[in-house]
């Protein structure tokens, strides 16, 4: 360095000396070419959009490493060489790479490799899609516990030419999930869980992480003719294979293939095992070939389409138990009303005369024990306990257990028998939706949350899963997830349409967004059943209840339809009616749905769908001078409220409910006292209830105005913050490219 010389300058001069700067340009031209071609090539090949962002993290973490190389090295014609320094005169085999070098070369490419691996494997083990819970205040799951001695059966897939094929490999697959679950020690996950991860690009180490099974068995199946193909293989947690067989054999020797493999399985997993007991009766091919396609219809919540093809499977061969179990299950999900109900049972004892002991039958009559009027759910109970104590894996049985004691009362044992069939089918929506709804009564949100939050994780999280977090993101006030999640349903297209979206902005109180969803209900969607609500919907928020009866009847006649035809219809009207002052017209409509076993005498606990019509009929029944009309009404419902205290518990609608029907018998103290619990517990409808009719005797209380103040304030905070995450306009172009591909 020439003595007048600063060292910047001289460092400067360096770096131009050595190319660094070239260096550093050619990097970045480079990475710039390569994040384009990836951008373009990537969606045809089917790599995950994920893949971009492990471009971008690995061009700027080598970005340093390019510039440090640069420095140190030279290319030349003859190699890589260091870069000689400024001053004197080099011998040039002093330029050759010494081993220090090649240690530094090494290090750098050690540095590169860890830092490409991370990103790849952050990518490969991330969910398909990001779940529409806010970033900000996601729970991380905790690793679930992995059983011993379990598996989950993937659904196979199906090489068949044809695809209509796809229920029968389905069914190939749930045979013999069937078969394993019957060999005593060891733990099948459910169906529901195990299907979820069809079709999807998740890698065993994550499908055994979220189900908490140590293997896993998947296959394909290829059916041409009368000829049968089925691969089977055994991975364990890892992926690793641990055992694998083809079967080549003719279609009518699907039974031995299935329990084959079902033997090898189990005695893979777990040395010693008992086997499963034989088929008392091998159906016809035909016969079987039907038997699934209605219980693969089944599984769609297809009652109809399942009923068809189980009673052709029983006409086919009328000596298959399963198949009239299975239509007994159909015709009671189906349409649980007496009828259906009776013809229900007529099944289950033409399956159990010919299969005493066949399990999904007396299953099927505990189901009838439960929808009959009046239930039976102490009869349903000990049949389902007999049904559990030879088959533990059947998570159905214990949800409907489940059901069964709750309906007598004991919550403790209820849950204790849903967190048992969560861990066989932890992603079955239903079992979900009833463990969140425990959780969140008993004020255990985090534990809810957590498990909303592995079944939002699944590939395709079932509606129900999505309606259950939506629900669940409302009554504890998160509006952020709220938010995201409406956006999740509408692509979803889910029923009733834009509805949720609606909804989410009418909680923020941004009304010329909410009409606008609504309004586009009605234009996306113009046969949907919902549709003469929709115009409803705003007025009543607004507390413009007149302006909303106007309208109503205006679609009505419009459309030339009756209340009664409509989802809701005539609760939606008697209440329209009970609010805008027409209150004689109101009890003439809602009157008559106070049956024996509803509201009047035994209220539906606050909280269900229709908990508004017995409010707005005591509404009513009080501005009509009936007064003895109402009180015993809002006794019955205080009754509700302090049997349900504990079923009740944290959740912030049952709460309020809890605390308008104290407010209508005009205790204020009390009214305030659950107000103030509801708001703890995360009710957030300031800008739906702030105008309400209902809360006018509390209207200028200090402690009702300081609560109402409190609600506010976290509103509008949330509303500040989805207006700086989420870009409405990009959603709407999004949502009209999946609505018109």
């Amino acid at each position: 360095m020439s003595s007048g010389t600063s060292p910047l300058v001289h460092f400067i001069r360096e770096l131009r000396r050595r190319r660094v700067f070239r260096t550093g340009a050619l990097y970045v031209v480079g990475a710039w070419l390569t994040l384009q071609i990836g951008d373009v090539l990537f969606p045809g090949f089917g790599i995950p959009d994920a893949a971009i962002q492990v471009l971008v993290w690995t061009a700027i973490a080598g970005l340093p490493i390019a510039l440090v190389f640069g420095w140190m090295f030279d290319l030349s014609p003859t190699g890589i060489k260091r870069t000689p320094p400024a001053e004197g005169e080099i011998d040039p085999a002093s330029l050759a790479l010494r081993r220090s070098d090649y240690v530094i070369l090494a290090a750098f490419a050690a540095v590169a490799a860890v830092l490409v691996s991370n990103a790849v494997r952050d990518v490969l083990t991330a969910p398909a899609d990001e779940p529409a819970v806010a970033q900000a205040d996601r729970i991380a799951d905790a690793p679930q516990q992995k059983l011993e001695n379990s598996i989950a059966v993937l659904p196979f897939t199906n090489i068949s030419e044809d695809p209509a094929n796809e229920y029968f490999c389905d069914g190939i697959s749930e045979e013999i999930l069937n078969t394993l679950a019957a060999f005593p020690g060891l733990t099948v996950i459910g169906r529901t869980s195990s299907f979820a991860f069809k079709g999807s690009d998740y890698r065993i180490p994550r499908i055994t992480a979220l189900l908490g099974v140590r293997h896993v068995l998947q296959g394909s199946v290829r059916k041409h003719g009368s000829q049968l193909r089925i691969a089977a293989q055994l991975l364990d947690e890892n992926g690793v294979q641990v055992w694998a067989k083809t079967f080549d054999r003719e279609l009518s020797n699907v039974f031995a293939i299935q329990s084959e493999i079902a033997q090898a399985v189990a005695t893979t997993v777990a040395a010693r095992l008992a086997s499963a007991p034989e088929k008392s009766h091998v159906p016809g091919v035909a016969a079987y070939d039907a038997f699934l396609l209605g219980r693969e219809r089944l599984h769609q919540r297809n009652a109809t389409a399942a009923i068809e093809a189980l009673e052709r499977t029983v006409e086919l061969d009328p000596l298959f138990a399963e198949a009239w179990a299975e239509l007994a299950i159909a015709r009671t999900v189906g349409n649980p009303a007496t009828p259906a109900l009776d013809r229900a049972r007529e099944h289950v004892d033409r399956a159990l005369a010919l299969e005493p002991r066949l399990l999904r039958a007396r299953a099927a009559r505990a189901i009838g024990y439960l929808q009959q009027t009046p239930a039976d759910p102490a009869a349903a109970e000990i049949l389902l306990t007999e049904v559990l104590a030879q088959d533990p894996n059947m998570s159905d049985a214990l949800l409907w257990l489940s059901n069964a004691l709750g309906m007598q009362g004991r919550r403790d044992d209820a849950l204790e028998i849903l967190e048992r069939a969560a861990r066989i089918d932890p992603l079955h929506p239903s079992i979900t939706a009833n463990l969140v709804a425990s959780y969140q009564a008993r004020g255990q949100v985090e534990q809810a949350q957590r498990l909303l939050q592995k079944a939002l994780d699944a590939p395709k999280p079932s509606p129900n899963v999505l309606l259950s977090a939506r629900d669940f993101a409302r009554t504890t006030g998160r509006l952020e997830d709220l938010h995201g999640i409406a956006q999740r349903i509408a692509l979803e297209k889910m029923t009733p349409q834009h509805w949720s979206l609606a909804l989410s902005h009418a909680l923020l109180g941004d009304w010329p967004m909410a009409e606008y969803w609504l309004e586009r209900s009605m234009r996306d969607f113009p046969v949907t059943p919902y549709v003469p609500l929709y115009v409803t919907i705003v007025p009543q928020w607004q507390a413009d209840y007149r302006e909303g009866l106007r309208r109503f009847r205006a679609r009505l006649a419009e459309l030339s339809v009756e209340p009664h035809e409509l989802p809701f219809g005539v609760l939606w009207y008697g209440t329209l009616l009970s609010r805008a002052g027409e209150y004689a017209a109101a009890i003439e409509v809602l009157e008559p749905l106070l049956i024996a076993e509803s509201p009047a005498d035994s209220p539906t606990l606050p909280g269900a769908p229709e908990y508004f019509m017995p409010h707005a009929l005591a509404w009513a029944y009080l501005q009509d001078g009936e007064r003895d009309k109402a009180a015993r009404l809002l006794s019955n419902l205080e009754q509700a409220c302090e049997d349900g205290a504990i079923e009740l518990g944290q959740h912030s609608h049952s709460l309020h409910t809890c605390a308008e029907t104290a407010l209508l018998r005009d205790d204020l103290d009390t009214a305030l006292q659950r107000l103030e619990k509801a708001v703890a517990a995360g009710w957030r409808e300031y800008y739906l209830r702030v105008n309400d009719p209902y809360w006018a005797p509390l209207r200028d209380h200090p402690r009702y105005q300081a609560l109402m103040a409190q609600v506010k304030a976290d509103v509008d905070r949330q509303a500040a913050e989805i207006a700086r995450r989420y870009d409405e306009e990009a959603f709407v172009a999004k949502l009209d490219a999946a609505l018109n591909p």
